[in-house]
């Protein structure tokens, strides 16, 4: 059986994202932001050595993407002490434009996105677990500072970045060796998908955070496994792939209601 797992933890499909340039991931992340309206006009973006952490390119790489973009203007760039990189008032318009191929291996990859889902929530529900069973004091209190930085981070990069901290020390804390190596190559390439989101949102989820860490002090596998599974099986709604169909079936409705066609997006 364990010779076997490789094989059900892996994909045989090549990513569409993969054969994408990394300045164009970038672009496509932010255009599916903006259309999907998780950025919103005026909202400004972190400085571009945020950005190129929380995407895991290269800073060059993250300001050729928002130069780019800005001559697109799908965002604008401000100088002065309260500049920066803005939404531009017209960026939900532009972003439905530009970008169409980059975008379109974002979302040819739905199939992907959810099978990586679901094997995140396999593995993560038997990690969190034995992090429930076994995990230290020290290890409780290093999960604790994750979600504390969490609760105060001001933009989606700085939240992103303690949010990953926070989901590898569960996996840590479970001792589960032989099975961390697999999760952290899950979580990698399913944050490779994961799109800017309002920070209010990211607030509240680290709620879900918070309560996992209480239930792993208590040493409470079954409550704990419960918050996890929750936590991570909404991302089939929550992330790109489910705003989009939810966006296309909401298109549909409208034009059935209208008589008119129904069309694919």
């Amino acid at each position: 059986m364990s010779a076997a797992l490789p094989s059900v933890l892996t994909s045989t499909t090549v990513s569409r994202i993969k054969r994408v340039k990394a300045v164009d991931t970038v672009r496509a992340r932010i255009l599916l932001a903006v259309s999907l309206g998780l950025l919103q006009p005026g909202e400004r973006l972190p400085p571009e050595s945020e950005l190129a952490k929380t995407l895991d390119v290269g800073e060059i790489t993250a300001r050729r993407a928002i130069e780019s973009l800005a001559e697109e203007g799908v965002v604008e760039r401000r100088r002065g002490r309260s500049g920066g990189t803005f939404v531009a008032s017209s960026g939900p318009t532009r972003a439905a434009d530009a970008g169409a191929d980059a975008v379109a291996a974002y979302l040819a990859d739905s199939d992907e996105v959810h099978r990586l889902i679901e094997v995140r929530l396999l593995l993560e529900a038997a990690l969190t677990h034995h992090a429930a069973l076994r995990a230290s004091p020290a290890e409780i209190e290093q999960l604790q500072r994750h979600v504390d930085d969490a609760g105060v981070a001001a933009t989606w990069a700085d939240y992103h970045l303690a949010d990953e901290r926070f989901h590898r020390g569960v996996a840590r804390a479970s001792g589960l060796d032989w099975a961390i190596g697999y999760y952290d190559t899950v979580l990698s390439d399913l944050y490779a998908y994961f799109l800017p989101y309002p920070i209010a949102y990211l607030h509240d989820t680290n709620r879900e955070h918070a309560a996992l860490v209480d239930a792993l002090a208590r040493h409470d596998p079954v409550r704990a496994v419960s918050i996890i599974e929750a936590h991570v099986a909404v991302l089939h709604e929550s992330m790109f792939v489910g705003l989009q169909e939810r966006q296309a079936a909401a298109r549909r409705g409208a034009a059935n209601d209208a008589g008119g066609p129904v069309r694919s997006p």
